[in-house]
């Protein structure tokens, strides 16, 4: 992979009209997942040789953005390399860059319910956008996606999650409401905001699915603390309590894929960090302290 300002601005042009020969570039990631650079105004997202969202695909992350158009402020797809016959050496999206910065939780001590309240209307905003499934369906499909990865993945046999996979099958929500298309990675960390309360977009959609609503209300109340959907004041959903505790543990489980498949990587000889290794090891602990639900 060459990340020289020349070579991404060859692989850009070759996309792209009007790019610099040798553009200003910035890396923004911290080198977990895709490799995201600042490219003079537009981001290009660039797929890595193994990481914890295997297999990296600019073409579904964009066929996401195109769908949320609209809907929710998020990036705009300007250009999509599927192939890896590039300067750069690996496949890559080209998108707009929303206005504003991402914040952390801990930057912000005033007007927490403005940031709240827009949050919340994003989110419900995007579930306005219906797919063509129920919810029980969605979660059998998302299941069955999910085992397959393990299968693949995972370097051995997990007695926790096989059990937790069986119980979140045999309690699914029998639920004929349709699906909607969920984030899948809601939190505040992936919000950027041009000031209080003004959100500037959504970013990383690479996890959208069609799913359960509750499981991106979920998903706020793991990882983004004080900024959580608590009911339908702003998000304008009703929230069924029932489901989104299910939820709760379907997206733990499915979360601790990303462990697998970063452990994978590494002993595939696909990356050399070792914070890879590190993140599989710290899953597969993870993974028998809190799944005793499933067999308690």
């Amino acid at each position: 992979m060459d990340l020289s300002p020349a070579a991404v601005g060859q692989a850009v042009a070759g996309v792209l009209d009007g790019v610099d020969a040798v553009p200003r570039v910035e890396r923004l990631d911290r080198g977990f997942s895709w490799v995201t650079l600042a490219v003079n105004d537009m981001i290009v997202r660039v797929a890595p040789r193994g990481g914890s969202l295997d297999p990296y695909d600019p073409q579904a992350e964009a066929a996401n953005l195109r769908r949320v158009e609209g809907f929710v402020p998020a990036p705009r797809v300007l250009a999509v390399q599927a192939e890896s016959d590039n300067p750069i050496g690996r496949p890559f999206g080209v998108h707009t860059r929303v206005p504003g910065q991402v914040l952390r939780l801990d930057d912000v001590s005033e007007h927490q319910p403005e940031y709240i309240s827009a949050a919340g209307q994003a989110l419900g905003e995007l579930h306005n956008l219906t797919a063509p499934m129920t919810v029980a369906e969605a979660y059998d499909a998302e299941l069955d996606r999910t085992e397959a990865v393990y299968r693949r993945a995972a370097p051995g046999r997990h007695p926790e999650f096989e059990a937790a996979l069986m119980w979140l099958r045999t309690h699914r929500p029998d639920c004929n409401e349709s699906a909607v298309w969920c984030h899948g990675d809601f939190r505040f960390a992936n919000l950027s905001w041009t000031g209080p309360g003004q959100l500037g977009g959504v970013l990383d959609w690479e996890r959208a699915w069609a799913g359960d609503p509750m499981c991106d209300v979920a998903f706020t109340h793991r990882f983004s603390g004080w900024c959580t959907i608590e009911d339908s004041t702003h998000y304008g959903h009703p929230i069924d309590r029932e489901r989104l505790a299910y939820a709760a543990r379907f997206e733990r489980v499915r979360s601790f894929t990303a462990s697998m498949r970063a452990i994978r990587a590494w002993l595939d000889g696909r990356s050399d960090d070792p914070r890879l290794l590190t993140i599989g090891r710290r899953g597969e602990h993870a993974m028998k302290a809190e799944l005793g639900w499933a067999t308690g």
